[in-house]
């Protein structure tokens, strides 16, 4: 019996397979957060606030309000647990003496990057073992698939 087993065959996908590929993904993603928030403390508000701040820098709680989709009360509660438990703080604006803006904590980058640089390094080497026509597909399809999310959510 003469079995032919090719071990560089790559595996039938089809889109079931890259649905349940990208559910797998998402369940993975909201693991990490809830692992990272844990780690550092913080609910998954003052994740997503923190993640803006490092990613666009200090801003008013009137901008994070706006950009992450919430009210201005709803975000004064995430600043002020923030705040609270030394990850943000607060300092006057540099041109409008009635605002305040809002910063990430001076060690709070290094602090998450501990947790966050195993994820990062992962996707790095994983993008980077791609061909470049893979790398070109795999891009091609995750522009679609954030297409989608904003077409779901009218964005």
């Amino acid at each position: 019996m003469d079995v032919n087993v090719d071990s560089a065959a790559e595996p039938d996908v089809d889109a079931n397979t890259l649905r349940e590929q990208l559910r797998n993904m998402t369940l993975r993603q909201q693991r990490f957060e809830r692992y990272l928030g844990r780690e550092l403390h913080t609910d998954s508000a003052g994740l997503t606030v923190m993640g803006h701040l490092v990613s666009v820098g200090p801003t008013s709680p009137t901008e994070l309000a706006r950009a992450l989709g919430t009210s201005t009360a709803a975000m004064t509660l995430v600043i002020d647990r923030l705040v609270a438990a030394g990850h943000a703080t607060r300092r006057p604006h540099p041109t409008d003496r009635r605002k305040v803006i809002v910063a990430p904590a001076d060690d709070w980058e290094a602090r998450s990057y501990a947790y966050v640089s195993p994820l990062i390094q992962g996707v790095t080497a994983a993008a980077t073992n791609l061909t470049p026509e893979e790398q070109v597909t795999v891009a091609s399809f995750l522009e679609r698939i954030i297409g989608a999310y904003d077409h779901a959510t009218h964005s």
